[in-house]
């Protein structure tokens, strides 16, 4: 799958190297990314708030979560402001105010691989309320583990195929090289390889 053309627009360091070409008896199985439990939107301002978005997040269900996070954020920021006390004036009101807004709370989007054009966008609906709402996006990478998978019936019978003699001298170059690769020995499989996901970032926060 290709990238949609907001991912497009970004620039992601490409931290792979070559990966080892696993034989046709083995495949991989992806592990889900690990990541930390979902924060309540009541928790406080020092526990981060942030909503992973999959290829199969419903995208207003994203937006509404996103939303309820910074209105609570906000209810948390004001709590200790009185806009009805009449002992404080209303340069004071407004410079308590400014204070807050100077210390909003951020809402992160994560997304990784093929959902980080849907995160994008959910992004961008915000964006395009720049009235009510700052965004800012970065690029990154995570670092994931795959499990590679043996077929043992299927590894026996290339090993059979392997242990047959070899043709040589009358085949023509290109075939003799499939051949010799044919009666080469695997190595051993490592159990599990690792490589470098894309990953976006965006930061939401009222204004």
């Amino acid at each position: 799958m290709g990238k949609g053309p907001l991912e497009r627009k970004l620039k992601f360091e490409k931290k792979n190297n070559d990966l080892i070409r696993l034989p046709t008896h083995a495949k991989v199985e992806k592990r889900p990314i690990p990541h930390a439990p979902i924060a309540s939107p009541y928790a406080g301002a020092s526990v981060p708030k942030v909503v992973y978005i999959s290829s199969s997040t419903p995208f207003m269900s994203a937006v509404k979560r996103i939303q309820k996070l910074l209105a609570q954020a906000e209810k948390r920021a004001t709590a200790n402001i009185n806009l009805e006390d009449t002992r404080k004036s209303e340069k004071q009101i407004l410079d308590e105010l400014s204070k807050v807004s100077e210390k909003r709370e951020e809402v992160f989007i994560k997304a990784t691989g093929r959902a980080i054009e849907k995160a994008l966008n959910v992004g961008k609906w915000f964006e395009e309320k720049s009235v009510e709402y700052t965004v800012r996006i970065n690029t990154g990478s995570v670092l994931v583990v795959d499990d590679v998978v043996e077929d043992e019936e299927k590894k026996a019978k290339e090993q059979k195929q392997q242990d047959k003699p070899c043709e040589s001298s009358a085949v023509p170059p290109k075939s003799t090289k499939r051949k010799r690769q044919n009666c080469s020995t695997d190595d051993e499989l490592p159990e599990s390889r690792t490589r470098w996901v894309k990953m976006v970032e965006i930061a939401v926060t009222l204004k």
